[in-house]
């Protein structure tokens, strides 16, 4: 009895070696077709102009962001203004459309599920070190796709599966799961129309949440951006 539970042991040791093996060897091969390791870690702040587009409605939007320090939202719609502040330590928002007028701190559960993305270098890039786990959950098929999917649980808990394209190694979605007010909540975003930028990273100009698209016109890649910008009330 004490050499089967042994051989279950190895086996089930073995099994999860082979799958994270596998997972990685997909994640390698994802960081190769966003552009590579080396100039995904040379990003250190980016600025992006565009518009969010929903249910005929066009909001021109500015995002700033310093890696693993800020992010900055700010959005405009018939003189209403909207932003966002995102810090490791605080958050701030102000939404014109609800009636304010003024930057509102942001509570720390809304502030844990929107702080990983202060990580501008890709969080499959060096998940390990930043602390995040990954598990290959097989492979999936959508509009007529093969999909890889990986999970990664980040180290503050936000859980998202990449369906990563077995052909070109690009991410069609991903999707969240995160937990608010004790509730799960899921959502999807899907990426669309990939361009490669200026140092050579490949990002998607288009993301798809829902009935709302994000739409990248122009993306400058190391601006210089005032850390002021990012200070709350």
């Amino acid at each position: 009895m004490k050499k089967l539970f042994i051989s279950a042991a190895l086996l089930l040791t073995t099994l999860a070696s082979v799958s994270a093996q596998t997972a990685d060897e997909v994640i390698n091969k994802y960081i190769d077709a966003i552009g590579g390791k080396a100039k995904w870690l040379s990003l250190k702040s980016l600025k992006i102009e565009g518009q969010i587009e929903v249910q005929g409605v066009t909001i021109p939007f500015t995002m700033q962001s310093i890696h693993d320090k800020a992010n900055r939202m700010d959005a405009e719609f018939q003189g209403m203004k909207i932003v966002e502040i995102v810090t490791p330590q605080a958050g701030w928002s102000m939404n014109g459309l609800q009636g304010q007028s003024a930057l509102q701190p942001m509570s720390q559960e809304d502030l844990k599920t929107k702080v990983d993305n202060l990580d501008l270098q890709d969080q499959l890039i060096d998940y390990a070190q930043k602390g995040h786990k990954v598990e290959m959950l097989g492979k999936d098929e959508a509009d007529g796709n093969e999909y890889f999917k990986v999970k990664l649980t980040t180290k503050a808990g936000n859980d998202r599966i990449y369906f990563i394209d077995t052909k070109t190694y690009l991410p069609y979605k991903m999707e969240n799961t995160m937990n608010v007010s004790g509730q799960e909540v899921k959502s999807e975003m899907k990426f669309l129309d990939y361009q490669t930028l200026e140092n050579g990273i490949k990002m998607a100009f288009k993301q798809e949440v829902g009935l709302m698209m994000m739409v990248s016109k122009k993306i400058t890649v190391n601006p210089v951006i005032d850390e002021s910008i990012f200070k709350g009330n």
